[in-house]
Order: structure tokens, then sequence, then C-alpha cells
């Protein structure tokens, strides 16, 4: 039986017309990358994409929220919680109703809870709105002390939702890390001749090793200016590429830059935070560069810098990882200009910049080839099964 399909036409016509249309794919996806011209990454479209805090560091309170009836809400936090005047005791989930508005043209449910570990009362106000249509009414968030991470829909997980207290560090860090941040600043100036500083990127690297013997957190951020409307992620367009380090302060609950290579981080003049990539990047593309002050902690170049320094912010790029091995093969087989694993903020993103247009776009084409494909493989079976003849009946009467 399989001597007889792998001889027959059908089959041996389904071979050809396969190894033609893989043929076809591979060069339809090189003129396809050829004529892109560009590495693509993905847009940070959600800054809480990158400046999360470091897992051992993140003891910030969330909850999820989801309308389970017509007039009850669901609350999830990932630490145990107590509503307001509710007989029940702490929980990591619980229900109430809110109301909807009688006269009015809308109703502010406030919904008011504790957690576990605070003295402070937070809540959300939950606002009820009328719609032209009768008995249509629209659900919105007016307000929220906590970070409402997901909204009708709860975790499909809910231990990796909750805080795990064994994993963070101790209170005293989490409160405030900056006796550690100084003595990396310390270390790295009282030794400075022995680090083995060179470009950029290897500052960068030195820097973030010191981090973490000390236990700060800190990551690499790239840089890169010229013009933002220009495709690429390559290190010869415009300005070159700069790379700078973020570290993470628990006083402060933010990532901010440090750039090893010039000595300096960065504060706005009307605040006492130091500035991560995203915020420089902002004041340089509004023009408020000359609002920015730095500070020099490191003894490297600390020499004053201006706005062609700034110019380096017009793109900030950062590195995440992907776990999934085999995904990550398969987007490199057949999307090799989509740099996965690079996240870039730009004030100016141009489409061809855009890591998921390319893949819709990419994708849209295999999908086309392959329907084209499949068409062609039914009409030939199609046409092979019409044109077979009916054996002749030669069994006589």
């Amino acid at each position: 039986m399989l001597r007889f399909i792998v001889s027959s036409y059908s089959f041996k016509w389904m071979v050809i017309t396969s190894c033609i249309f893989i043929a076809i794919t591979w060069l339809s996806s090189w003129i396809f990358d050829a004529a892109w011209g560009s590495n693509s990454t993905v847009p940070v479209r959600n800054l809480d994409d990158v400046y999360k805090p470091p897992p051992q560091y993140d003891n910030f309170y969330r909850v999820n929220l989801k309308l389970v009836s017509k007039d009850q809400v669901a609350i999830e936090g990932n630490e145990k919680f107590k509503l307001k005047d509710s007989r029940k005791d702490y929980d990591f989930y619980d229900t109430l109703k809110f109301n909807y508005p009688d006269s009015s043209y809308d109703k502010v449910n406030k919904i008011y809870f504790q957690f576990i570990n605070t003295n402070s009362i937070d809540s959300i106000y939950l606002v009820i709105s009328v719609s032209q249509t009768p008995k249509i009414f629209y659900n919105q968030i007016f307000y929220s002390s906590v970070i409402v991470y997901k909204l009708n829909q709860f975790s499909k997980n809910p231990a990796n939702f909750r805080i795990k207290h064994e994993e963070l560090v101790s209170s005293a860090l989490l409160a405030d890390n900056d006796t550690l941040i100084n003595k990396v600043f310390k270390y790295f100036n009282d030794n400075i001749d022995a680090l083995g500083l060179a470009e950029c990127g290897t500052n960068c690297q030195i820097l973030r090793t010191l981090c973490s013997n000390f236990g700060v957190p800190c990551r690499i951020a790239g840089l890169q200016g010229g013009d933002a409307n220009e495709p690429g992620y390559n290190s010869f367009l415009g300005y070159p590429m700069h790379n700078v380090c973020e570290i993470y302060s628990s006083k402060l609950r933010k990532w901010y830059v440090v750039d090893p290579t010039y000595g300096f981080r960065f504060i706005h003049n009307t605040s006492n935070d130091y500035l991560n990539a995203v915020e420089i990047s902002n004041n340089y593309t509004f023009v408020r560069e000359n609002e920015i002050r730095q500070d020099s902690i490191l003894f490297t170049k600390r020499s004053l810098v201006g706005r062609d320094y700034f110019k380096y912010y017009e793109n900030v790029f950062f590195k995440v990882q992907l776990d999934n091995k085999f995904l990550r093969k398969v987007l490199k087989l057949f999307y090799p200009r989509f740099i996965y694993y690079i996240y870039c903020y730009a004030n100016n993103y141009p489409p061809v910049n855009n890591g998921f247009y390319y893949f819709g776009l990419k994708t849209f084409m295999y999908f086309f080839i392959l329907i084209l494909y499949i068409n062609s493989v039914l009409l030939v079976l199609t046409k092979r099964l019409f044109s077979v003849k009916k054996p002749k009946n030669n069994i006589k009467s």
C-alpha cells in the first residue's frame, strides 16, 4: 500500500509542489526582509513593562476586579485584605454589592478595604454610569489608591499573584537601599584605576558587577541618537550608540540612570527624584533638557553635558528575557528581523521599527502562501479524482 502511494502520480506531484512552495516561502521571506530594511523591536506602550520593581523589592499591593453578577464585584488581592465594616476575617478574596444610579446620571460606589500588614485604608471608586439605551450601564474605575492589575479576570495561578514574603529583601532594604548604592559608588571611586574602565559597554558591565556584589539591582539600558524617524536598531545610525546603567532605589521606589562613563546621574530642577532613561528622553524630546541637572557621583569624566549628550536618549532600549527556547528558535527562523528581546521606547516611533507590524505583515504573507499551496494541492487532487474512469462492467447477464 505504501509503495503504491509513493509511486503514484499524485504523491510525486505533491512532493514537487511542496518543494516549490518551500522555495517560494524562503525567497518571499528574504525579499520581505530586504524590503523591510530594518531590525524591528517591541515598542514600549506600558512603562510597567520595563519599570516594574525587581521581584525581591516588589511588595506593592495590587488587586484584580471581576464582575461576578449584575450587582456584585469580586476582589482578589495579592496580599490578604479585609473590606471595611465587614465581619469576615482577612483573606485574599472577597465580594460586595454595588449600587446603580436612581435618577442621577451616575453613581459612585466607594469600596474601602485594608491590607493585613498596613494601618492605612485603601479605596477604589467604581462609577456606574447610565447609558442613553435603557437598562444599559457603564462601569468605570474613577480612582484607586492601589494598582488594579486586571479587570474582569482573575489570576490563573493565584500563588504567582500573591506577595511572597520569604522572597523579599529585609524590611530595612525595602524601605531604603541607598546605603548599599552609596557603597557601590564609594568602591567604584576608591578603585577606579584598577577597574579596567574603557568604552561605555565595558564600564556598564563593571558597574553592574559591582552592584551585584553589593546586592543592588542594576541593569544596562541602550541608547541611540540620530533621527528617530530613521528605521533600524543600527550602530551606524546618527549618533553612535551609548550604554548607561539603571539602578533601583527602594527609597524612591524607581529605577534611575547612572552613567559610569561620564560619572553622572540626573535630577529634575523641580523634583528630588533622580530620572530614569524614559524621563530623560521625554525631557529632551520636548526641548526641556535645560531643566535636567546632573549629579556627579563617579570619578570618570565628570564634565558638563549638554544637548549633544541628551540626544542619545532619542531611543531607549531595554533587553528582556524569553525563556521559551522553542519559541525563540521559531522567531529566529521565520522572523529574523524581529528583535523580540529588545523593548524600545521613543516618542517618535516609525512603523518600520515596530516589531508587531513586522510580525503581523509577515505572518499574513506566510498565511497567503500557505493558502495558495493548500488550494493548489486540492485542485490537483480534485482534478485527478474526477478524471478517474469508471471500470467497465464485463459481467455477462
